[in-house]
């Protein structure tokens, strides 16, 4: 069912209508927090927290076909709140487990990327979420630019910046 049908069967008061959007999103929703807070009990409570608070306002969603980036806005805001320092390191394993996993999630399965899951949790949180929200959910810049509230070109910026800072810290750790 499309994101559109459900909204409407939401606001029409059909509770039904929670478990379809919490089906389609809660697993990309979860590693999205995850990779955020970068703890899996934190990750958790900020999805919890972002569906309810998505559910509460449903009926102040103008357009049902902007739910994705209304949602992970949400959710973004709601995981940075939570988030408390930078010094977190992400377990890749804790990421994977019981989470659908896409095709970018199969490009680091293995091990040595480990090392790029570490830099990227070292990236400042604008950075980081832009990079989580493009590799990790596959949005669009436009997606991602409603998502985080600001320019098309700025979120085509902090991907550029941190592609840039990843690719030195990675070329400086292999020429150790």
């Amino acid at each position: 069912m499309e994101d559109y049908e459900i909204i409407e069967k939401l606001k029409l008061g059909d509770t039904s209508s929670i478990d379809e959007l919490y089906n389609k999103y809660s697993a990309k929703a979860l590693r999205t927090a995850y990779l955020i807070t970068s703890n899996s009990y934190t990750a958790e409570d900020v999805v919890q927290e972002a569906f309810v608070q998505c559910i509460r306002s449903i009926k102040t969603l103008r357009n049902p076909d902007s739910f994705k980036p209304w949602f992970y806005k949400i959710l973004t805001r709601i995981a940075w709140k939570h988030t408390k320092a930078d010094t977190y390191c992400i377990l890749t394993d804790e990421i994977t487990d019981n989470i659908k996993t896409s095709a970018c999630d199969e490009y680091f399965k293995d091990e040595k990327y480990d090392r790029l899951y570490e830099e990227i949790n070292k990236l400042n949180y604008k950075l980081k979420t832009t990079v989580i929200l493009f590799y990790f959910n596959e949005m669009s810049i436009k997606e991602i630019a409603k998502t985080m509230g600001c320019l098309e070109g700025t979120v085509k910026s902090r991907l550029f910046t941190a592609k840039s800072k990843l690719r030195k810290s990675i070329d400086k750790e292999d020429s150790i």
